[in-house]
């Protein structure tokens, strides 16, 4: 199977299940699973991130204070407050949606192409599922990072 036609098959099944929980999508991720060589959805709520973004602020706010206080500003750059969404994948609402093994699929800088350009694609998709189609986030994993692209729908979609 080709990695369009694999990407297109998990997008497809994650959607569904979304759709069928009634999930009012705020972040829609799709995963590549490094360790594991596998790929999945991940799907957030606004309240969800919000949630999380919280909770992530109160835990850097202790050490960024106490960074600052010692006058270190290095380590107080590593505890800066989250001022958007949370994009902690494995603290989303729905994680792994349509897991799949890569089995021995060759992972390189196309294969990230193609991730991305699968959810372009689908990206009307998941509008759909959103309250606030404006407000939704698009993200696919890359070869360094669980989420290393991010973007919204285009103004007129």
């Amino acid at each position: 199977m080709s990695l369009s036609k694999l990407f297109a098959e998990v997008l497809s099944n994650a959607i569904a299940e979304a759709k069928q929980r009634q999930v009012p999508v705020f972040t829609f991720a799709l995963y590549h699973d490094h360790e594991s060589m596998a790929v999945s959805v991940c799907v957030d709520t606004e309240e969800n991130s919000s949630r999380v973004v919280r909770s992530i602020n109160n835990y850097n706010m202790k050490h960024f204070i106490s960074a600052a206080r010692a006058g270190d500003l290095k380590s107080a750059r590593l505890w800066q407050a989250n001022i958007g969404r949370s994009l902690s994948l494995g603290d989303f609402s729905l994680v792994n949606l349509a897991r799949t093994s890569l089995g021995a699929t060759r992972v390189n800088e196309q294969f990230y192409v193609e991730m991305v350009q699968s959810v372009v694609a689908a990206q009307s998709q998941v509008a759909a599922l959103s309250p606030e189609p404006q407000r939704l986030v698009l993200a696919c994993s890359g070869a360094d990072s669980e989420v290393a692209y991010v973007w919204s729908l285009p103004a007129d979609a």
